[in-house]
C-alpha cells in the first residue's frame, strides 16, 4: 500500500528562520493525492483492501471467500486440451517465505531474547525468530554453521542445520517459483506445472509460472502455496509475524490455474 511520506521541498534548512509557507499549500495537496492514489489502487485491486483489515475481519473475508470456492468447485467444468488443463476459479492462493534472523530484532518489537533447542547445539537465536522458523520451516541465519546458512524444523520440538530450503521430497525451493499444495489436492499433483493467471499473484511476485514442489496435510484442498523467497518478517504484531516484508499479498481469491501436463 502507498504510505505517506515527508516531502523534500517542506524541510526547513538546518538554522533557517524563514517561514516555509509551501508546506501550508502542498501538504493538504499531498495528502489528497496520496489518498486518491491509494484509492485508485484499492479501484484497480480490490484484494488489495485486505491488507487493511484486522486480524479478525481477514478470518471472516476468508472463510466466507472458501465457502463460495467450494460451490464454485461443485459446478464448474474444467477446461481441457491435449497438452493442458484449466480450473476457473476453485483455488486460492497464498504466500510463504523463509523468515530471516536478521528481522528479528527488539527494535522491530520482537522477542529477540537469545535460547537455545534442541538440534542446535548450544548456538543460541531469537525466541521469535525460532518460533516463525517452527512455523514456515526454515530460517535464514545470520552466522552459518559448519557452512550452513539455513535451520529447519523437523519436528518433535527439534531443529536442524540445513543448507537450504527444500520440499519434500528434497527439491530445492525456488523464489517465486516453487509452491506447495495439500496432500488432499484431487486436481493438482507433485511436480505438476502450473501458469496462475491473478493480479495479485503477477504483480506481487512478477511470475504467472509455477512448479508443484511439496506437498503436505497442513495445506488447504483449495489453496496453493507460492513460496516468496528469503525475506524479514513484515512486523511483531499479530499475522504480520508470518507476512515477508517486500510484499502486501495474503491471499488471492480472483485465480485461475492452468496444469500443464
Amino acid at each position: 500500500m502507498i504510505a505517506p511520506r515527508r516531502d523534500a521541498l517542506c524541510k526547513r534548512q538546518s538554522g533557517s528562520d524563514r517561514p516555509n509557507f509551501g508546506c501550508r499549500h502542498h501538504a493538504p495537496f499531498q495528502v489528497l493525492l496520496i489518498a486518491l492514489s491509494a484509492i485508485n489502487a484499492v479501484a484497480e485491486n480490490p484484494e488489495m483492501a485486505m491488507d487493511k483489515m484486522t486480524d479478525e475481519e481477514l478470518r471472516t473475508f476468508r472463510d466466507q471467500k472458501i465457502i463460495e470456492l467450494r460451490a464454485h468447485r461443485q459446478q464448474f467444468h474444467p477446461e481441457q486440451t491435449a497438452d493442458r488443463i484449466t480450473y476457473p476459479r476453485i483455488f486460492f492462493c497464498t504466500i510463504y517465505y523463509t523468515p530471516k534472523e536478521s528481522g528479528f530484532t527488539t527494535e522491530r518489537g520482537f522477542d529477540a531474547t537469545p535460547i537455545t533447542a534442541a538440534g542446535l547445539h548450544g548456538h543460541k537465536y531469537p525466541r521469535d525468530f525460532l518460533l516463525a522458523v517452527k512455523k514456515e520451516g526454515f530460517g535464514r541465519i545470520n552466522q552459518p554453521v559448519d557452512a550452513r546458512n539455513y535451520i529447519r524444523w523437523t519436528g518433535d520440538s527439534r531443529y536442524a542445520f540445513a543448507d537450504a530450503p527444500i520440499g519434500r521430497r528434497g527439491e530445492v525451493l525456488v523464489p517465486r517459483r516453487s509452491c506447495a499444495i495439500s496432500s488432499h489436492n484431487k486436481f493438482l499433483h507433485q511436480h505438476t506445472q502450473l501458469r496462475i493467471k491473478s493480479q495479485t499473484v503477477n504483480d506481487e511476485t512478477g511470475s504467472d509460472e509455477w512448479f508443484v514442489c511439496d506437498t503436505g496435510p497442513g495445506v488447504h484442498p483449495l489453496q496453493i502455496d507460492l513460496y516468496w523467497g528469503e525475506d524479514e518478517p513484515r512486523g511483531a504484531v499479530g499475522r504480520q509475524r508470518a507476512r515477508p516484508l517486500g510484499t502486501w499479498m495474503e491471499y488471492a481469491f480472483e485465480v485461475e490455474v492452468t496444469a500443464i501436463r
